[in-house]
């Protein structure tokens, strides 16, 4: 067996191989001892950011960043992205986004496939704290990576003094 990479996010971990994700546009990592070696981190030139649609439920907002693979060979995210919001200026809005949830572990992106990290806020009025100003831009670090990718915020808005976000996922939405 062979040792993965460390990156800020995550500790050394045993390569496992991949199985086919239910979305069919990534792969989720299989059981460890699988003898296979994981793909090449995904570096910021070879992914495109997207924000998809928010989702509404029970006062809480949901939304997928979504990294594309727009290279040519797989390669892997493992992790949590590093996720700021960005007014028109390109000044930050408030604080980054905070960890939630498990690590799904090391996922293999094919060339044109996606995963996706959900980030998560509340509706307005759901606590006393105000909401944000609309985002123009979100910004986000792929797992692993110090370089920052952009895409339109398309105006997602942090409500409530809640802004997390998620691991990284197989597919392109929840």
């Amino acid at each position: 067996m062979t040792a993965s990479t460390p990156t800020a996010s995550t500790p050394p971990s045993t390569s496992p191989s991949t199985t086919p994700a239910a979305s069919g546009t990534g792969t989720a990592a299989a059981p460890p001892g699988s003898p296979s070696v994981s793909p090449a981190r995904c570096t910021h030139d070879r992914l495109r950011l997207s924000l998809g649609r928010v989702s509404p439920g029970a006062g809480n907002r949901y939304a997928p960043l979504v990294f594309t693979n727009t290279g040519t060979r797989p390669c892997s995210l493992h992790g949590y992205p590093g996720v700021t919001l960005l007014d028109s200026a390109g000044d930050r809005i408030g604080e980054p986004a905070r960890r939630r949830g498990p690590d799904a572990g090391p996922l293999t992106v094919e060339p044109g496939g996606s995963v996706y990290a959900a980030l998560h806020t509340v509706a307005q009025g759901v606590t006393n704290e105000p909401c944000r100003p609309p985002a123009a831009q979100v910004q986000a670090y792929p797992p692993g990576s110090t370089r920052a990718l952009r895409a339109p915020a398309k105006s997602f808005r942090v409500c409530g003094g809640v802004f997390e976000v998620g691991a990284v996922e197989p597919g392109k939405h929840p």
